[in-house]
């Protein structure tokens, strides 16, 4: 007798910052996250996690509570919840889009899949590849020194791979990025992220400053609609390129192969509506011979989704995992971060614990 879904409901949470993380599109202070608890006819509870991503996909907290509890949640009332393909099936027809709607969806689903099996999640995605996620950290935007500063902090808490955040002022990145680079020492990895806040001159006056600073990988330096400027600039410079705001389905990765616009492709579970569709993403580009990364702003809710994929795909190759040591409070626990390892738990589903208080305490039109 297979267990079927009694209901699925979403909830918000308001979780502040320590500090304000600062790209060139976005200001995070607080962030109203959406935690999605699945139950089965026999009691057993799952639990997934998104939150609103307005400049990624149009959705608020509002329009995701909404969905989820007056549409997509009583739509699979009754519905076995192994039979995952059949339910974003379901969650297509019922919207178009939404993707962080589904994902908070998807990903309660896989670990209340996991629970009833009593099997972590990366083995209902292929078992596991690693035996830890190595994880980068981003550095936001701020003044110069705060930069380095912050990236010397990084270095000493163990980190290998920085990111730094770029896109607002490219003659003061380019000093700054340098400034990082001597700072640091020429073994630590370092990533640019733009946010697509560069033009296709201003990532070629950048990229050519720095030549020297050997930079990892770009990551969306242009516009997501620029997929030929991406692809001039794949061409013109030494560093790899990677999609991240202008890869959110399975046909985007398709669309980026054609038009040979990147060389890798960053996976966000919200973007693209969660671990199924994720998992198909990845599948594309391996075959494209493209590497991925994960990457997650999350609690450890999300946060342990997102490792539990890195976990089972080892063409994920890069992960940014660190949401839990952003934020002043967690509504779980269950993942382990330390310095840049991060390590899912062996539990059943996500193996993570759900502070219920905080729950159904804490959150806002639950």
């Amino acid at each position: 007798m297979f267990e079927r879904i009694e209901s699925i409901k979403a909830h918000t949470v308001r979780i502040p910052f320590k500090k304000d993380f600062i790209t060139s599109k976005e200001r995070y202070s607080v962030l109203p996250y959406v935690i999605v608890e699945a139950r089965s006819e026999s009691g057993q509870v799952g639990y997934g996690e998104t939150r609103e991503a307005t400049e990624i996909t149009g959705e608020t907290h509002e329009s995701i509570l909404s969905l989820i509890n007056s549409r997509l949640g009583p739509s699979l009332k009754g519905v076995n919840p192994f039979d995952i393909e059949a339910i974003h099936d379901t969650m297509n027809v019922k919207t178009h889009g939404n993707p962080a709607a589904k994902c908070g969806v998807d990903v309660a689903l896989y670990d209340l899949m996991g629970r009833i099996s009593r099997m972590p999640v990366y083995q209902l995605l292929g078992g596991r590849t690693r035996p830890e996620v190595v994880t980068s950290k981003a550095v936001g935007l701020a003044s110069m020194p705060e930069m380095v500063e912050e990236a010397r902090s990084l270095v000493g808490q163990g980190f290998s791979m920085l990111k730094l955040k770029t896109g607002i002022d490219p003659r003061a990145e380019i000093v700054m990025i340098k400034a990082v680079r001597e700072a640091v020492g020429p073994k630590v990895g370092l990533k640019l992220d733009a946010n697509q806040g560069w033009t296709l001159k201003e990532a070629l006056k950048v990229l050519g400053a720095v030549e020297a600073c050997a930079i990892e990988v770009v990551e969306q330096p242009l516009p997501e609609w620029d997929l030929k400027g991406s692809a001039e600039l794949r061409r013109l410079v030494a560093p790899p390129i990677m999609l991240d705001e202008g890869i959110k389905s399975p046909q985007d990765v398709i669309r980026i192969i054609e038009e040979r616009a990147a060389d890798m492709v960053n996976i966000k579970l919200l973007k693209c509506g969660g671990l199924y569709p994720a998992s198909a993403i990845n599948s594309i580009a391996e075959a494209a011979g493209m590497v991925c990364q994960i990457g997650s702003l999350d609690t450890t809710v999300g946060s342990a989704a997102a490792a539990h994929l890195a976990t089972a795909k080892r063409n994920i190759r890069y992960a940014e995992i660190v949401g839990p040591t952003r934020i002043a409070r967690d509504v779980a626990s269950g993942l382990t971060i330390r310095g840049d390892r991060v390590l899912v738990g062996e539990g059943p589903g996500l193996g993570i614990s759900v502070n219920r208080v905080m729950l159904e305490g804490d959150g806002i039109n639950t």
